[in-house]
């Protein structure tokens, strides 16, 4: 697993089939394939993620 790297919006920063951790400004991680999260959202509360495993494309 890669470490955290600030997350402060904009246009999804890895392939879809990347699995990453996320980390919400909340505190809640959620570990997920990329194309599952809303990165562009505006209201987006990512404020950091970490590679768990590059895809396999």
């Amino acid at each position: 697993m890669t470490d955290w790297i600030e997350w402060k919006g904009g246009a999804q920063p890895v392939s879809d089939d990347v699995l990453v951790e996320v980390l919400f400004g909340s505190g809640k991680r959620l570990t997920e394939f990329a194309d599952y999260l809303n990165w562009r959202a505006p209201n987006t509360s990512i404020t950091a993620y970490r590679i768990v495993k590059e895809g396999q494309c």
